[in-house]
């Protein structure tokens, strides 16, 4: 088996530093978004209610921080050096929206599951995402 020295030197070469990479990204993503509702809590402690807490500011940075993080991912994969960056985003768009509704199925019947499914979702997404469009699987990486 003959390995050509630049394919030892690519990122596309190593497919575990692109699962650990995207995995980062994955941690990196829910992390700032919590960070974000909590410096929203500090500002704006009035929002915070008598019973619920704050609950309400990370619901509402969930609704539309997910959707912002998906976003801020192809950046940030491409910035880890995970390639292809834009195809790993867009599997793993589509592998998040599958988590959130199959966490949406099983809330009711087992709110720990939808919230475990909640904040591991990127941990699940970004690392399979680059399994599956990673060094080697060229029907997916070759868009």
């Amino acid at each position: 088996m003959c390995h050509h020295p630049q394919m030892i030197e690519s990122p596309r070469g190593r497919p575990g530093r692109q699962i650990v990479a995207a995995g980062a990204v994955g941690i990196i993503l829910p992390v700032g978004l919590v960070a974000w509702a909590q410096v929203m809590a500090e500002l704006f402690p009035d929002s915070c209610g008598h019973y619920t807490g704050c609950l309400y500011l990370f619901v509402q940075a969930w609704q539309v921080g997910r959707w912002v993080a998906i976003v801020l991912a192809w950046p940030l994969l491409y910035l880890l050096r995970v390639r292809p960056a834009w195809p790993v985003a867009v599997l793993a768009a589509a592998l998040l929206v599958a988590i959130w509704l199959l966490a949406e199925a099983v809330a009711l019947v087992s709110p720990q599951m939808f919230f475990t499914l909640i904040l591991l979702s990127s941990v699940i997404a970004y690392p399979a995402a680059a399994r599956l469009v990673g060094p080697g699987r060229t029907w997916l990486s070759s868009a």
